[in-house]
């Protein structure tokens, strides 16, 4: 093979810095991006709009030599980050939401009334904790009030201005798919309709030809051999390996050459990960999870999640002491039977234990029909447990068991053995969701529905096994603040 001279040279990518997976799932490129610039522009608008007229009255102080400036622009960075978190329980982090040019305005709006209520929580509870001196007096609220109003109006000109700009110009990292078969299509089209991820796809490589209308993510640029060349080309940063059948057609030496360039070659799995946030077990290999990277559990990983847990837990008892008990009286006054609900559920390492729960169903619920699925609209469940199922009130008591050891706040959720056994002989490397112990909250849960067949079943274990795969303190804490937005909102309840 020759290796010689810039035959084979690529362009260097200014996007072609690579992240670890789990970073690129949980802030993308683009969005860190996004996240970033309306950090600063949100600041901006609330340390100006306080500092000089219309606004503020006297002289600006708006010098770091000035006292007050820094406890000003802290408490400028304070509104910013409240309004951004509205913004992301409202879906606005999604690019596939807030391009909507219906769907924006009313979220935005939305955004805006979250906002201005905690805000208006905080400062009753904390009067002191924003310092803004250049608009002091009776008219300080409705002066605060207007300029958080026109940030969200700014922000909605910059939502259309950032999505049209990476719409127009192709700027991301240039991505060749070796293959054309239905894995190829199908990550292809992923990564198309993914363009906050910051990957641009620019052809398939293959044996065949594209039909006329062939978009341009899924033409067919050439055959195997000519790997090389196309990838000089079409200046690709990353070549992903998407073939169904890789025994004698991987094109090793095109691969090769590719990689000596400075190209990033990497299976369609990773891929999947990157994009999806799950694994794509429909096409996993043992290889894949034997000598990937990922699925380690340090010790101190452990010991810290443990911690965690405890704290966390404790701190949700006794917050929610008031809550539990006007639901233990609903609970009384709406059916008989007993207010706690124990159910045998599977652990860690396949060991059952009792889950503790309020009762949302009837005494005799199973006494027919035998473990079922729970279903929308779900005859079985008393009045006061459909708003213990919405509010997920109903899973309070389960913190119980993660101060016992049995459960974690965050991980895969419990499943009764009935279902383990039948999904374990369904669906390959279920049994592989027991490595660790289960949670109240987990990946899946935020990502997905409440699990209500085999199917759904399926679809979780992609997300668990990309739990187990990438488990840390900072995963754990990324889940537990999308738990607060999935409550909020009733999403997934059933």
């Amino acid at each position: 093979m020759d290796y010689e001279g810039d035959r084979h040279a690529i362009p260097f990518c200014r996007d072609c810095i690579s992240m670890p997976t789990l970073t690129e799932q949980i802030i993308p490129r683009r969005k860190l991006l996004l996240i970033t610039s309306e950090t600063l522009i949100l600041s901006a608008i609330l340390l100006v709009g306080t500092s000089f007229s219309p606004f503020a009255s006297g002289i600006p102080e708006i010098s770091p030599h000035e006292p007050g400036f820094w406890r000003t622009l802290l408490s400028c960075l304070t509104i910013a980050i409240l309004c951004q978190a509205c913004l992301s329980y409202n879906d606005l982090y999604d690019w596939k939401v807030s391009q909507h040019r219906r769907e924006l305005p009313n979220r935005l709006m939305h955004s805006a009334g979250y906002a201005l209520v905690m805000l208006a929580i905080l400062v009753f509870i904390l009067p002191g904790l924003f310092y803004f001196p250049g608009i002091q007096g009776s008219n300080r609220t409705w002066k605060l009030l207007l300029l958080i109003g026109i940030c969200f109006i700014v922000i909605y000109a910059w939502r259309w201005g950032f999505h049209w700009f990476f719409y127009k110009w192709a700027t991301g990292e240039r991505v060749l798919i070796l293959g054309t078969g239905k894995q190829a299509q199908s990550i292809a089209e992923m990564i198309y309709e993914s363009p906050i991820s910051g990957f641009e796809v620019v052809g398939l490589v293959g044996d065949g030809k594209s039909p006329p209308q062939t978009p341009a993510h899924k033409k067919i640029l050439g055959p195997t051999n000519k790997l090389a060349d196309i990838a000089q080309e079409m200046r690709a940063a990353r070549i992903v390996v998407a073939f169904e059948e890789r025994r004698g057609t991987l094109p090793v030496t095109g691969l090769l050459e590719g990689r000596m360039a400075g190209i990033r070659v990497e299976e369609r799995e990773e891929m999947y990960e990157r994009i999806a946030g799950k694994i794509a077990i429909e096409s996993l290999r043992p290889s894949y999870l034997i000598f990937g990277t990922g699925f380690s559990k340090p010790p101190l990983t452990i010991a810290c999640k443990r911690i965690i847990d405890i704290i966390v837990s404790l701190t949700g008892l006794i917050l929610s002491a008031p809550i539990c008990l006007l639901g233990i009286l609903a609970i009384r006054l709406d059916s008989k039977g007993p207010i706690f609900f124990r159910q045998p559920r599977v652990g860690q390492e396949g060991a059952t234990f009792n889950v503790l729960k309020f009762r949302t169903m009837r005494v005799d619920a199973e006494a027919r029909s035998g473990p079922v699925w729970a279903q929308i609209n779900d005859d079985r469940v008393t009045r006061v447990g459909r708003l213990l199922r919405l509010t997920r009130i109903d899973e309070i008591p389960q913190m119980i068991n993660v101060l016992a050891g049995q459960m974690s706040f965050v991980g895969p959720r419990p499943e009764r053995p009935f279902f383990v056994k039948e999904l374990s002989r369904e669906i390959p490397f279920y049994p592989l969701r027991l490595a660790v112990k289960p949670g109240i909250t987990g990946w899946a849960q935020v990502n997905h529905h409440y699990g209500a067949s085999v199917d759904d079943a399926v679809e979780k274990l992609r997300f668990d096994l990309y739990y187990l795969k990438n488990m840390s303190i900072l995963f754990d804490i990324n889940i537990i603040l999308r738990t607060v937005g999935v409550v909020i909102f009733g999403k997934g309840a059933r």
